[in-house]
């Protein structure tokens, strides 16, 4: 909206250019959702989720595994792999990995170098997110960076 509101005052050229500062699309495809699947979860999430589900987004390169994440919200691991996916519609895997994914997407599009991404979103060595974004995304990481980064 605020992107049609800046078209409409100014013209469409100067939406666009703040669209890809911002690496926003001016209009999202349609096959696109329209939230991050990380604020759907935070706000289909129940009490404990909602809290661990920003840190799992503070502290991507930590081991998120069933454990630590059990753990961290103080359930046995079979209880809280029940409860987490009815909360979030997702394994605890899946939704760790598209978190991963997607921060590894807005480091790519500032230029950051695919090494120092996989290290910093927890899917290193970098051939482990090569292989988790183009099962995907169907696009190489290196390939997005280049598309993206310096908009």
């Amino acid at each position: 909206m605020a992107l049609a509101m800046v078209a409409g005052d100014l013209d469409a050229a100067v939406a666009g250019e703040v669209a890809k500062r911002l690496v926003l699309y001016a209009r999202r495809p349609g096959h696109q959702s329209q939230f991050s699947p990380l604020l759907q979860a935070q706000a289909k999430a129940d009490s404990p989720f909602a809290d661990l589900i920003g840190w799992i987004h503070a502290h991507l390169a930590a081991p998120l595994d069933v454990p630590a994440l059990a753990a961290r919200a103080g359930l046995s691991e079979r209880t809280f792999h029940r409860k987490f996916i009815a909360a979030t519609g997702e394994t605890p895997a899946r939704f760790v990995e598209t978190a991963r994914l997607d921060a590894a997407r807005l480091l790519l599009a500032r230029g950051v170098s695919l090494k120092s991404v996989a290290v910093q979103v927890g899917l290193f060595p970098a051939t482990r997110l090569t292989q988790a974004f183009e099962q995907r995304f169907g696009i190489s990481p290196r390939l997005f960076r280049d598309m993206h980064a310096g908009f």
